[in-house]
Parts: structure tokens; C-alpha cells; sequence
């Protein structure tokens, strides 16, 4: 087996990592405004299906009875904690478009940034559910060619300014050459 010489012009630099750009750098557009009334919207379902089941349990188990306090009490605790965490999670979102990708972040106690290529993407979803209909708002999900792990869901987004995100992802992606498998 014979190796093939590298060809003259070949250069592998070292790369200075501090002079690189900054992803965290970029102003990040935050989701609007309305996508937390959907947010607060469901985290009250969510409560209220606690709360009524909690009630059956306590009236229903008559050993949980002498607890009823505790056990509201907890609630009492608990449901203003969970209002927080989800009002702090949704002040962390954040996403923006660049010329060769797409970062989003978002996290309170677990932050992550995903930043993924435009050369990557399979396909891209515009998804608008009842509430973010009635909002006007859309949900952009993203799609790789990394399974699960590769997939973005940005919600939140006003439904035109989605389109147009859609539109100009597509766009660039016919634009872009494709990665070849090697």
C-alpha cells in the first residue's frame, strides 16, 4: 500500500483560541413576550391537577388525613418555587441567526447553548399549537442529522418572524455545500 504525498500547497496552522469569535458575544433574541402567558398558562394546569389530586388523595386515603396541613403546606411552598424557576428559565432563553448557523440557549440551573451549522440541518418544522395560534406565535424545530441529540425546538417566536427565519434557513441551506461523509 502506497500513501498518496500531501500536496505542496497543504498547511495545518495552529489556531489561537483567544482570537477566535465569541459565541457568547452575540445579543440573543429573547422569545416574545406572549410565550410567557403560554408558559404561565400551562405551569397553572399543571398546579391545578396537583392541587385537585392531591385533595382526592387526602380525602379519599383517610391515613393521609391528619397531614393535610403538611401536605398544603408543602404545596403552598412548593408552587411559588416552581413560578420562579419558570419565570428565571424563561428570562434565559435566547436565540440568533448567523451567517453559517444557529445558536439557542436556554437553562436556569443547567444552562445549554446549541449552536448548529446551517450545512447540518435535515429539515427544519414551523409547529404552532391552540395557545400559540391564539398568541399569533410558532415554534421552530430544527432537525439534524445527529438523532435526538441534534434536534432544536426554539419556541416562542412571533409566527411571521418564524416564517421568515424558516424561509432564510432554507434559503442558505440551498446555498451551502453539503458535508460529505468521509
Amino acid at each position: 500500500m502506497q500513501i498518496d504525498p500531501l500536496p505542496a500547497s497543504f498547511s495545518n496552522l495552529p489556531t489561537d483560541i483567544f482570537n477566535l469569535p465569541k459565541y457568547e458575544e452575540i445579543e440573543l433574541k429573547k422569545p416574545h413576550l406572549d410565550y410567557w402567558k403560554i408558559i404561565l398558562f400551562k405551569t397553572l394546569i399543571f398546579s391545578l391537577l396537583l392541587v385537585i389530586g392531591a385533595a382526592c388523595l387526602i380525602f379519599f386515603n383517610t391515613d393521609l388525613q391528619p397531614f393535610w396541613i403538611y401536605i398544603s403546606a408543602a404545596l403552598a411552598v412548593f408552587f411559588p418555587l416552581l413560578f420562579w424557576l419558570k419565570k428565571a428559565g424563561f428570562n434565559k432563553r435566547g436565540y440568533a441567526m448567523r451567517t453559517h448557523d444557529v445558536i439557542y440557549k436556554q437553562g436556569l440551573i443547567q444552562q445549554e447553548t446549541t449552536i448548529i451549522p446551517l450545512n447540518r440541518i435535515q429539515h427544519i418544522e414551523l409547529n404552532e399549537g391552540l395557545l400559540e395560534r391564539y398568541f399569533k406565535l410558532a415554534a421552530l424545530q430544527i432537525f439534524t442529522a445527529g438523532g435526538q441529540t441534534g434536534h432544536l425546538n426554539i419556541e416562542g417566536i412571533p409566527v411571521e418572524e418564524a416564517k421568515s427565519i424558516r424561509d432564510l434557513i432554507l434559503h442558505k441551506m440551498e446555498k451551502l455545500p453539503k458535508p460529505t461523509a468521509s
